[in-house]
């Protein structure tokens, strides 16, 4: 393959076994908070949830972690608060539902609560109150949790919302406890209003520190998918039936100067990160839904997802600039972009239209982009780790 007409790489994560067996969560919506500027902050899934940020918002400050990238922090004094419009998938999730976030908490709000996300109408929201965790479904139950959520550090929460309206809590991907719903109902049906990033609504318990990499999933999320998340910042979980191989990590191949990207990230690249892809969907190609989505590759540069039929070098890869080559064989490429300011890159759906793909075919998919110099390797491009997906029906 042409290194000039390929171009970058996919998705994230090497899931421990019995990740790999469950799969039933969707990504709703993922605010990853890379932008080092402007006033608004992208959704990682494709779902559109963009938030237009209002007051005291700073972006580009530090990350806990280099697979999380920048942060944002959010002044309580200055009203600071992300705005997202309600539309599908968030606009009908009312149980069976997961939020998971990093936090720097600067100040507890003691004896008020601070919000890290949620709804300001008939809706659900999680944050801190005073120094333990609490989750709300409007105007039906706070669900509050007496622990100690340490101020300074980065810590890792989640809130696991299930379908008998039980809410489950996890720190640094620990479960700390469990608080039953008063009501069978749960929140009511037909969510109206705004969504929020740190805050309950625009003026009320807003959050005061630092935030990054919020995720919301459609699905209760298992324990061992809750402590994948804290063990591996800036991951996602897989979706759309896909196995990740060939990742840049450590896990196959070598990556050709001695620059390993972080787990489940391709080669690193100009960038101190390796690219990193995640994806939406399903492999159904008769809903031809499944969408990809790059991350952390130089701003501004070109990249190609592509597919081919084999594995290279039986899943380990073949050095090929400054990463590794996973897919091969009967090559399709899959469509040209271009990475934003903030290193993303998107393809899909309609994948399975414009590739031919069928119903019992199998497929392997990758991305290659270009790094300018100086790039690790000095060859000027790299790829991520591959994905392969088994299509159906």
């Amino acid at each position: 393959m042409n290194k000039d007409t390929l171009i970058h790489g996919l998705l994230l994560l090497s899931l421990a076994a019995p990740l790999q067996a469950r799969q039933a969560q969707s990504l709703a919506a993922w605010w990853s908070f890379r932008e080092t500027g402007g006033t608004t902050v992208g959704d990682e899934t494709g779902h559109g949830f963009i938030a237009t940020l209002q007051g005291g918002v700073t972006l580009g400050q530090p990350g806990g972690f280099p697979g999380t990238g920048f942060a944002a922090r959010f002044d309580a004094g200055l009203a600071g608060v992300g705005v997202v419009a309600n539309q599908a998938p968030l606009a009908s999730m009312v149980d069976d539902l997961s939020v998971c976030a990093w936090v720097f908490v600067t100040a507890n709000g003691a004896p008020w609560p601070r919000r890290i996300f949620g709804g300001d109408n008939s809706a659900w929201s999680c944050g801190l109150l005073q120094n333990g965790l609490r989750f709300t479904t409007r105007g039906i139950q706070d669900y509050d949790l007496v622990t100690s959520v340490p101020m300074g550090p980065w810590v890792h929460i989640a809130f696991v919302f299930d379908a008998q309206h039980d809410v489950t809590f996890y720190i640094d991907g620990n479960p700390v406890g469990l608080v039953t719903g008063s009501q069978p109902s749960g929140p009511i049906s037909g969510l109206t209003g705004q969504w929020l990033l740190g805050a309950f609504r625009p003026g009320t318990e807003h959050w005061h520190g630092q935030i990054d990499d919020i995720q919301v999933y459609e699905g209760s999320l298992s324990p061992q998918e809750v402590a994948f998340l804290f063990q591996f910042p800036g991951s996602s979980l897989v979706l759309g039936g896909g196995t990740p191989y060939c990742l840049g990590d450590g896990t196959a191949g070598a990556c050709p100067c001695g620059n390993p990207g972080a787990p489940g990230e391709g080669c690193a690249n100009s960038t101190g990160q390796g690219g990193l892809l995640s994806t939406t969907g399903t492999a159904s190609v008769a809903a031809d839904d499944l969408q990809f989505s790059a991350m952390r590759l130089p701003p501004s540069q070109g990249a190609i997802l592509f597919a081919g039929q084999n594995s290279l070098a039986g899943g380990t890869g073949l050095v090929f600039g400054d990463g590794l080559r996973c897919a091969g064989g009967a090559v399709r490429r899959l469509g040209i972009r271009v990475a934003d300011s903030a290193g993303r890159a998107a393809w899909g759906p309609g994948l399975a239209l414009s590739g031919g793909f069928l119903p019992g075919q199998t497929r392997r998919f990758q991305v290659w982009y270009k790094d300018p110099q100086p790039s690790p390797c000095g060859a000027g491009f790299n790829l991520t780790g591959a994905m392969e997906f088994s299509f159906s029906q």
